[in-house]
């Protein structure tokens, strides 16, 4: 069901609700405050949602009774979500609060283990507040980090030196917070005797006088930069404000209902082996989910291992005509020549690595596989009629570009992003570019997800094609 299926009148929502349901309450405080929203019909039961602003957009949020009370109970038409962070402006309290985690890979109690082993953390009781108002701590407030448990609420202030506009701290998310935030409401647990979601943690920013989208962002981004840059220096953590992804964005698992292609059991011993070096490759990409520059190059390592070996291929086979024809004379100066022309490229492949990018997407794949895996696909389907990515090579899966088949366009477009990312010039451009380099967290980059599934895809393939029969 999409976000809009099963529109209903709040006529026909206060017919079926209780006259003291909260959701009633919540859409009343909607009309008052001039909030967007509507209701929506779902298995018999009516859920309100809520658009909540975010710059230009909306955030939508759905709310069933328990949801409903505490949005009202957290005065959610003063909250505006700020960009594709998960993050938020409380413009009543003048505080922006935002989920955070590790930059880089590793299990998420190391994460938590080296958060709390930073000087100055203490253990609080209660309800966070903001990074001005006295915190109610322990009598010990200098705890030692195998002291908090996951259970407990603690922060961990930064002084604020004469002149400096904002009170910055990291700690436990507020109650109000997990509520709003993308990260909070989809952890599963709640701490017991609340609403509240499973702890996590947050950075939060107090003393803003911004009340627009786009200053809150900007004060976001430059005082998290700021600080997690300088925790870096000093105890070698680094932080990062964590993404709110939209649906359309996040990558999807397959479901086991739905083996896609080959079908069968999902517990067949396996028959096949795979060529071990680019594998690890493969392996390598998938580790690094999250980091979509990473993960979108080691995929196309995995084709690149395979240059060598699909560029030759046409070659030799061209060299072997030339041999196989009576009429060749090796007495005969010209026809060595042409031999020689064909064997005089580079010996780690022929042509550009463009051309070897294409000559190894047509060893491995069939167009009909691309085109299947394209258009049964309304994720890879809308990524690519609207393609967000600009410069880079489109994808026609109708092939309605005469002269410029499918296969190719492939090709052209997953070489056209490699090089926004790895030609990271002074000015943002390679030479000969048009665009500017691909820069981590960039809109641009958080919308790499059906390319990135594309060139799995491919690597995929490329593996399939190199594949022998298992052997003892």
């Amino acid at each position: 069901m999409s976000d809009l299926d099963g529109l209903i009148s709040p006529e026909e929502a206060k017919n079926i609700l209780d006259s003291a349901d909260p959701r009633i309450a919540a859409e009343e405080e909607c009309r008052k405050q001039k909030v967007e929203h509507n209701w929506q019909l779902q298995n018999t039961e009516p859920y309100l949602r809520v658009g909540l602003p975010n710059g230009r957009d909306k955030k939508w949020r759905v709310l069933n009774k328990e949801r409903s009370d505490a949005f009202l109970r957290h005065n959610f038409a003063s909250v505006t979500h700020l960009g594709d962070l998960d993050a938020c402006l409380f413009r009543d309290t003048g505080v922006i609060e935002a989920s955070i985690l590790p930059r880089t890979s590793g299990t998420s109690w190391r994460y938590e283990r080296a958060i709390i082993e930073l000087p100055g953390i203490r253990r609080v009781s209660g309800e966070q507040s903001t990074p001005d108002e006295e915190q109610d701590a322990d009598p010990a407030p200098d705890v030692e980090p195998n002291e908090i448990k996951p259970e407990d609420d603690w922060v961990l202030g930064f002084e604020r030196p004469e002149g400096t506009p904002f009170g910055v701290e990291i700690g436990t998310a507020s109650e109000r917070f997990s509520e709003f935030s993308t990260r909070g409401n989809m952890r599963r647990g709640r701490v017991p005797g609340t609403s509240r979601p499973d702890k996590f943690t947050t950075l939060r920013i107090s003393g803003v006088t911004a009340t627009r989208h786009d200053e809150a962002l900007r004060i976001l981004k430059r005082v998290s930069d700021s600080l997690f840059f300088e925790l870096d220096l000093r105890f070698d953590t680094a932080l990062k404000v964590a993404p709110a992804r939209p649906a359309r964005y996040v990558r999807r698992r397959r479901s086991l209902e739905d083996p896609g292609e080959g079908g069968g059991s999902v517990t067949r011993s396996p028959r096949t082996q795979y060529a071990e070096k680019p594998l690890s490759l493969y392996w390598y990409a998938r580790s690094a989910v999250g980091l979509p520059l990473l993960e979108f190059l080691a995929y196309y390592q995995v084709l690149e291992y395979h240059f060598r070996s699909y560029s030759r291929r046409g070659t030799l086979d061209k060299i072997r005509h030339e041999l196989r024809d009576p009429r060749f004379d090796v007495e005969d100066d010209s026809d060595l020549e042409r031999i020689l022309t064909l064997t005089s490229q580079s010996g780690e492949g022929f042509g550009s690595e463009r051309e070897q990018l294409k000559a190894t997407v047509r060893g491995c794949v069939a167009e009909s596989h691309v085109r299947d895996f394209i258009k049964n696909d309304p994720w890879l389907t809308e990524h690519f009629d609207g393609d967000p990515l600009k410069g880079v090579t489109g994808i026609d899966a109708n092939n309605k570009k005469t002269g410029y088949d499918l296969l190719s366009q492939l090709a052209d477009r997953v070489y056209d992003i490699r090089c926004r990312i790895v030609h990271a010039k002074e000015d943002g451009k390679a030479p000969g570019e048009k665009t500017s380099l691909l820069l981590p967290f960039s809109k641009e980059v958080e919308s790499l997800g059906p390319d990135i599934a594309l060139v799995k895809f491919l690597a995929q393939k490329c593996l399939i094609a190199g594949a022998s029969r298992l052997r003892p």
